[in-house]
């Protein structure tokens, strides 16, 4: 188990360096100079080349990443262009923000997910099936950012039911009003994870219904529940891999979600911060993104050594 682990811990910083590298060379292409966000349109070319220096672009582009990877590894993040405010201080609640929006997220896909692959599975034909067939290929198919548009068409502009921005009313409401800021994110969030998962798992759980060990269950006069804890027992290797990929999903993905609703998450952020030519906020958000998304494949891959042994031994 060790030597598995290991080998997954020795792709996790190629990885990391590449997606370092593959994000500053791309935020090199993005039109317009972050200089021109700090100072006034009058500036002299004199105050324009001071703050230039400042922020250090005027040395080589090599240069330029070589000093922010080394500020990176010792756990400096920079300061921000624009709000003149250490990254760490602006990432760490935003960070926070985006993990409850996709931990509610993951808990809705996932557990109607499997609730509904599992029972499509075991009635294929039935009518209830092929509504939720094909509710999760809308899911799929549908954009979330334009699933959070309708939502907000329905529960907040036309019913009142719901608030349509933010985490919390003003002036701060407790625990039940971040609930209720909670609500719509987290169903335009889940829509896509919640039809890969339900289609992901009744495809898995009707391959297993055909294997001998169920026939053999069933011929030894085992009760239905029995029958389906072996079956999820086998096959709930494949539905982990999958599950571990979706909430990678929900995290890096919820860039539109977090907009549409003014969610202060880490999507939101970066997206202010591409706007604003911010370059240090979005170069770690992004790599932190990344080391999240890499943190759980990694512990998805170990979850699923240990319910089988053939991945570790192979």
């Amino acid at each position: 188990m060790f030597a598995f682990i290991s080998k997954r811990l020795l792709l996790f910083v190629p990885t990391l360096f590449g997606v370092s590298v593959i994000v500053f060379l791309m935020l090199q292409m993005v039109p317009g100079d972050p200089v021109n966000t700090i100072v006034p349109a009058d500036a002299t070319e004199e105050e324009r080349m001071r703050v230039t220096r400042e922020l250090g672009l005027d040395k080589p582009i090599y240069v330029q990443f070589i000093y922010w990877l080394v500020h990176m590894f010792q756990g400096d993040m920079g300061t921000s262009i624009i709000k003149r405010l250490p990254v760490s201080e602006l990432l760490l609640p935003a960070v926070g923000n985006t993990l409850l929006l996709a931990a509610a997220s993951a808990v809705v896909s996932f557990g109607l997910g499997l609730a509904i692959g599992v029972y499509s599975a075991y009635r294929p034909k039935s009518w209830a099936a092929s509504l939720f067939n094909v509710l999760g290929l809308a899911g799929i198919g549908m954009p979330n950012f334009w699933a959070a548009l309708i939502l907000i068409g329905i529960f907040s502009v036309s019913l009142g039911w719901l608030p349509s921005s933010g985490m919390q009313s003003i002036g701060g409401g407790g625990l039940l009003d971040t609930f209720r800021h909670l609500i719509l994110p987290t169903i335009a969030a889940s829509l896509t994870t919640l039809g890969v998962m339900t289609r992901m798992v009744r495809s898995t759980i009707a391959g297993l219904l055909q294997q001998d060990f169920v026939f053999a269950l069933q011929a030894k006069g085992a009760p239905a529940g029995k029958v389906l804890r072996h079956v999820l027992k086998n096959g709930m290797p494949t539905i982990l891999t999958v599950a571990g990929l979706q909430f990678g999903y929900l995290i890096g993905g919820s860039v539109l979600v977090e907009t549409v609703f003014a969610w202060p998450g880490i999507g939101q952020l970066i997206y202010q911060a591409i706007g604003q030519r911010d370059f240090p906020i979005v170069q770690s958000g992004v790599l932190v993104v990344a080391v999240a998304f890499v943190l759980i494949n990694l512990a998805v891959d170990s979850l699923h050594a240990v319910l089988d042994p053939r991945v570790r031994h192979s």
